[in-house]
């Protein structure tokens, strides 16, 4: 028998007045109902699961038995993204507590834990989902627009106005962004909790986009439309908030993890972090520094980064990719200019901890799914081919919304302390919430 699994589905409705904070409606999702673009799959004796679900329980077990993971019970039962085009996203249902939760399960799953036990797991956490929910805005006297378009030449023409100011979203998008560090972390605490007691070591990565994020001005400064004091002030912001959100991320993983903390290393940093130095200090000297300039340094850094910025191995992969997603929806990741940099530094920072046990990125699915499957590539061209390497994408229980700024929360101005849950019977009334109490009752280890 099919039990129903408990959401929330974000409501748009009313988040424009100010005093009203995000309104979430109970929900609940049976064996084959669809909703907010996901499907339920349970399998059984006379219905097997199949197709992608099916995979997904497959890839899931290879996961818990590969790791020897203890008390991580699969279920015969899959979530299906429909809206991710023909490569169906399917998500393995476990049972956790009471609850049923669902991680998708990408990578050469064969080569990523065969042949001898690893001495340490590291977890690559959070890129994806953070650059995804926290997109940097612009602004001049008269617009406002993604810092990501001053990458694009043509763009930068089209400006005749200096940038004002570069900021984040609304409050819809801060939502977005805390309710990640409590799916993220419980995601990280499941496995860790889960590892034998004479199991391996866990590194975590919490990698917050920071230096990624001081890219796209270059070309902006190289043309004078910033200036180097907005550069300076928007490098020591994003410090300020990666120091604060690996602090916030830290304190709930500690929570969940309890006597297992012993077991984890966390690490805040990615493979761009050594050149923040560089970049600030050139800037607040009136430099200009170039891609051409961090592709030359990069270079002489270590030969993993040789490698990968090699032009042989990136036109080799581009042309991979091309013919592989001739027919896809969306284009390939880009390995050129300054976009193409930070897509190797993820490849870098997973051929790097992948050559000492596997490396797992526990991030947004879609975004996992891209990263290995730029790194896996490299991976078959590097001349050792050690690299270890698979991706978990969780789940998350507040359903609506698309993929990008926000996550499921709709973008409004009003409080974000607090969340509004209707009664499941009466949609006219409801529960005002703390936000943190919400996110821990749904998101925490049982």
């Amino acid at each position: 028998m099919s039990f129903p699994i408990r959401r929330l589905l974000a409501e748009s409705n009313g988040q424009r007045v100010p005093e009203v904070p995000q309104v979430l409606k109970p929900v609940e999702l049976s064996a084959g109902e669809s909703l907010a673009g996901l499907r339920r799959e349970v399998g059984g004796p006379r219905r097997p699961l199949r197709g992608a679900s099916r995979e997904a329980c497959r890839r899931l077990e290879a996961v818990v038995d590969g790791l020897d993971l203890h008390g991580m019970f699969a279920k015969q039962e899959a979530v299906v993204d429909t809206t991710a085009g023909p490569d169906d996203l399917a998500y393995a249902g476990y049972r956790n507590g009471e609850e049923t939760d669902h991680w998708w399960i990408g990578g050469d799953l064969e080569h990523a834990f065969g042949g001898a036990a690893p001495k340490v797991i590291t977890l690559l956490v959070g890129a994806g989902t953070l650059r995804g929910r926290r997109r940097p805005v612009a602004r001049t006297e008269k617009r406002k627009f993604p810092l990501e378009l001053l990458t694009s030449e043509r763009f930068l023409r089209s400006m005749n106005e200096p940038i004002t100011s570069i900021g984040f979203g609304s409050n819809g998008h801060q939502l977005g962004t805390r309710e990640s560090f409590w799916l993220l972390a419980g995601s990280v605490a499941k496995l860790v909790r889960a590892l034998p007691g004479d199991g391996p070591k866990v590194r975590v990565v919490f990698r917050v986009p920071a230096e990624e994020y001081w890219l796209p001005l270059l070309p902006a400064l190289q043309e004078e439309i910033a200036s180097p004091e907005l550069c300076g002030r928007w490098f020591a912001k994003t410090r300020r908030d990666r120091d604060l959100f690996v602090e916030r991320f830290t304190g709930i993983l500690d929570k969940m993890l309890g006597e297992y903390r012993n077991r984890v290393t966390v690490l805040a940093c990615d493979a761009l972090d050594h050149l923040g130095d560089r970049l600030v200090g050139a800037v607040a000297r009136g430099e200009q520094p170039m891609v051409s300039d961090l592709h030359g340094e990069l270079r002489e850094t270590d030969e993993l980064w040789k490698f990968v910025l090699s032009p042989h191995h990136q036109e080799a992969v581009r042309r991979e990719l091309v013919a592989e997603r001739r027919f896809a929806p969306e284009d390939p990741p880009r390995l050129d200019g300054l976009t193409g940099l930070v897509n190797a530094t993820d490849v870098v920072d997973l051929l790097k901890y992948g050559s000492g046990g596997p490396a797992i990125v526990v991030d947004e699915a879609n975004a996992a799914r891209r990263m290995l499957g730029l790194a896996e590539r490299f991976a078959q061209r590097h001349p050792d081919g050690a690299a270890r390497m698979a991706g978990i994408g969780p789940l998350g229980k507040i359903l609506g919304g698309s993929w990008g700024p926000g996550g499921p929360f709709a973008q409004f101005r009003g409080d974000s302390g607090h969340l509004v849950v209707l009664d499941p019977v009466d949609s006219s009334r409801g529960q005002r919430v703390p936000t943190g109490d919400l996110f821990s009752e749904l998101y925490f280890v049982r």
